[in-house]
Parts: C-alpha cells; sequence; structure tokens
C-alpha cells in the first residue's frame, strides 16, 4: 500500500476502507486527509470505481499510468476563466456550424496507447459525430481540440505526462493552455507532417485556432479577473 498526500479540506481526514475492489472512505476525525490506495490499478478497476458512486462521496479522479489523481478543487479564476472561455466558443459553434460540439467538466478523453489514461479536459471541441469507448458514453475517444487553464498544482502534470498523452490520441490536433496567474494563452499543435509543434503564444488582442476556425479575445477571457488574488491549487 502506498501513502499519497493530497489536498483536501482540512478539516477532515478521510479513512478508507475496501469495498468492491476499490477504497471508500468516510469521515473520522478532524485533521488533515491522507489518500491510501494500492500502489496499481487497472483501467476496469478505476472506471468501475467512477461509475459506482465514487464521485459523490469524494469528487472526481483523473487515470494515468495505472494509478489515480485526485482533481483538488478550482480557484475563482479558474472557474471564472473557464466559463468565460466556454461562453465565446459555444457562442461561435453556434453561429458557424452544428458541425461541432463542446463538452466540458464532466466527460473523460481516453488515450489508447499503450495503455487506457482517462483525464477530465476543462474543454473539449469535438468536430463531426463524438465517439465513445464503450456503451456508456462517458469515455470521449475523439476530441479535436483540448483546453486546460492552468493551476498551481497541475501546471507541471498539465506540461508535462497529460500532454504526452494527450498527444496519442489521433484526432487531437490542438492542444491550448490558459493560464491563470496572468493574461497568455499558449498553442502546441499537430502540423500536415503528424508533428507536434509549439504555436503562439498570445497576452493581448486575439488568439485563434489552427485547427478549427474559432477564437478566443483576450479581454472577453480574463474578464473581470482579478490577478492580485491568490492562487493556491
Amino acid at each position: 500500500m502506498a501513502e499519497i498526500n493530497f489536498w483536501r479540506t482540512p478539516q477532515y481526514i478521510t479513512c478508507f476502507f475496501e469495498k468492491k475492489d476499490y477504497f471508500y472512505h468516510k469521515i473520522t476525525s478532524m485533521a488533515t486527509a491522507t489518500l491510501v490506495e494500492r500502489e496499481k490499478m487497472t483501467a476496469e478497476e478505476y472506471l468501475k470505481m467512477e461509475r459506482e458512486g465514487i464521485r459523490e462521496l469524494d469528487g472526481k479522479y483523473e487515470f494515468y499510468n495505472n494509478q489515480i489523481r485526485f482533481m483538488a478543487g478550482a480557484t475563482p479564476n479558474h472557474n471564472s476563466i473557464h466559463k468565460n472561455a466556454i461562453f465565446t466558443l459555444e457562442a461561435q459553434i453556434r453561429e458557424k456550424s452544428e458541425d461541432f460540439d463542446l463538452y466540458h467538466n464532466d466527460i473523460r478523453v481516453v488515450s489508447h496507447l499503450p495503455h487506457k489514461d482517462y483525464f477530465y479536459p476543462d474543454i473539449i471541441i469535438v468536430k463531426g459525430k463524438p465517439y465513445f469507448d464503450d456503451e456508456n458514453n462517458d469515455n470521449l475517444a475523439n476530441p479535436k481540440v483540448v483546453i486546460e487553464v492552468l493551476s498551481a498544482s497541475t501546471e507541471a502534470f498539465d506540461r508535462g505526462d497529460k500532454f504526452k498523452s494527450y498527444r496519442k490520441i489521433a484526432s487531437l490536433d490542438e492542444y491550448i493552455l490558459i493560464n491563470q496567474k496572468d493574461a497568455c494563452i499558449e498553442q502546441f499543435y499537430r502540423d500536415e507532417t503528424g508533428r507536434w509543434q509549439f504555436g503562439d503564444i498570445i497576452t493581448e488582442g486575439t488568439f485563434t485556432l489552427r485547427s478549427l476556425p474559432f477564437e478566443l479575445k483576450i479581454d472577453q477571457v480574463y474578464r473581470k479577473i482579478d490577478f492580485s488574488a491568490k492562487s493556491e491549487l
């Protein structure tokens, strides 16, 4: 068994007990919480855990390299930036075409190679018909664009191992990172040879997607954002 420290409301300690091959929890006393988990878990066990109610008890988990990763809560700035980006993209999708779908927060994306990883991107855009990994229709297999709003606790993972896994999704052509510490949007894209390239870094004006006919205006994405507010998560 491995003990992994992770963020949770500091008033509680969470104790886990095994049930149906994974770990539920219950609050037992006032202290800092620690997650106790197996060192490895199969994709099937992870999906069973997610689908059988742990999210209602405990929140969302991502699954990378056969290990679960707890998703900490978001800051007010993160939530506002996320909402602003969704609002401006949804408006463009409605105007331009019915051939696009936008998903956010509660739809997992699955990466298959060399094993299955599962993530909850902040925003996903699909071109054409969405395809799902199984009959539950909760693991999207063909994202065209993935957007993540960076947080202090996830930035290294979003730029590193998560992006490495995303690049193995054949349909994905663009990966966009939105900073919440200052006004900055970054772009990575797959070129015509299939190689991933570092694209634009935009701090003012308009950010234009390369793979789809959409854009993000900096002043709209960062509307009413207070950069002096502390960002701890």
